[in-house]
């Protein structure tokens, strides 16, 4: 059933034409003016007939499904390289619709009114990905993690589909050669994720349990749910905790790897309070600063650099005319390092020196930033 603001797009668009051609001049054939309603905006006044190109002003269309720190700093960053590149596109941000059909009404409208959408996040990416594969729109993702894994396509090539992806995930070899050179002698990761947070999960849990373990290195999972008993941030650490200590009493071979779960990323501190100072590692380059509340180092990609990528795919549709199903997954590398030398001091760990060559971003001990973008800020001794 077509909802009402469809409905009204509909006959907004019939009393439009109806008006062009009551205004159209007998000078010139009506059928110019119904062959090519579709690529031109027609526009008959007086003594004249103006032709706009439909595809002068590209409009996007934005999904995403929640308030989020990350989502904003991807928008942001999309919108200041549209700005560069293509300063005549049009932004619409929408907040995704909360069941599928819906989502499909939705689309029906965006199909009239615009010529691409984002998906901010995987909940987003996946719920559009399952009404929309093979549709008349490009689709691009966007904050989101691996499609792959994700079960959204079954190359890294191509999605086969008006779909391009782009992925905040490294792959899970790269992200354990980098903790092994963190720490050369690990022998065991406890992973932070939250149960609710399944694209963490299925991305980044599973992928590094699975690496890891391949080279030896135990896995003890942290898996949140505060719906349940005994599954609190503080009861699972704990326990999981004190495992690690059983093999590793003074945990001089162990660290805490905490993936994109946006639920754990917001509790940084408490993560600090219950981790009996262990190495904070994480796959988010934001969770890094000069704060209190700062992982030790991150490795992976940024919002910033992800949605530089989704925008860049984009433009490449709306102004080049490429095809999404011929763009590869997004996939960034090499990864963005970042490093807080509040927290080493904190927790009396050592950063190795080819990791401090390799950041981009540093915070030196007393929370300033000395390195940003790999571009050094101020002279400071580390």
């Amino acid at each position: 059933m077509i909802n009402r603001y469809l409905m009204s797009l509909i006959i907004c668009c019939l009393l439009a034409s109806g008006a062009a051609m009551a205004n159209w001049p007998q000078w010139l054939g009506e059928e110019i003016n119904t062959h090519h309603q579709a690529d031109w905006k027609i526009e008959p006044a007086g003594n004249s007939v103006t032709f706009i190109p439909r595809g002068e002003q590209p409009k996007v269309w934005v999904l995403i499904s929640r308030k989020a720190h990350s989502y904003d700093t991807a928008l942001s960053t999309m919108l200041t390289v549209f700005r560069r590149e293509l300063s005549s596109a049009t932004f619409r941000v929408f907040l995704l619709p909360d069941n599928p059909a819906t989502l499909k009404r939705w689309i029906q409208v965006a199909e009239e009114n615009a010529n691409l959408i984002y998906t901010v996040g995987s909940k987003a990416t996946v719920a559009m990905h399952k009404v929309y594969a093979g549709g008349k729109l490009p689709v691009v993702s966007v904050n989101a993690k691996d499609p792959v894994l994700l079960g959204l396509t079954n190359s890294y090539e191509t999605s086969g589909d008006n779909f391009a992806f782009t992925s905040l995930n490294l792959p899970a070899d790269i992200t354990f050669s980098f903790l092994r050179r963190f720490k050369p002698e690990l022998t065991q990761i406890g992973i932070l994720y939250a149960k609710s947070n399944t694209s963490a999960y299925l991305t980044q849990y599973l992928p590094l349990k699975e690496e890891a373990e391949q080279h030896g290195v135990q896995v003890f999972p942290i898996e949140v749910d505060e719906g349940v008993r005994g599954g609190s941030l503080q009861a699972v650490m704990k326990h999981q905790v004190a495992a690690m200590k059983a093999t590793d009493p003074e945990l001089e071979n162990s660290l805490l790897w905490l993936t994109g779960s946006s639920s754990l990323l917001d509790r940084v501190d408490d993560i600090y309070t219950f981790s009996d100072k262990l190495p904070m590692l994480t796959v988010v380059p934001d969770a890094v600063n000069g704060s209190e509340n700062s992982a030790l180092m991150s490795v992976g990609v940024s919002f910033e650099n992800n949605a530089h990528q989704a925008a860049l795919y984009g433009i490449r549709i709306l102004r080049d005319g490429e095809e999404p199903a011929s763009l590869p997954v997004g996939l960034l590398s090499p990864p963005d390092i970042s490093i807080s030398f509040k927290q080493a001091e904190r927790i009396n760990v050592q950063i190795p020196f080819v990791l401090i060559e390799m950041a981009s971003d540093i915070y030196a001990h007393n929370g300033g930033m000395i390195r940003a973008a790999g571009m050094s800020m101020e002279t400071s001794d580390l």
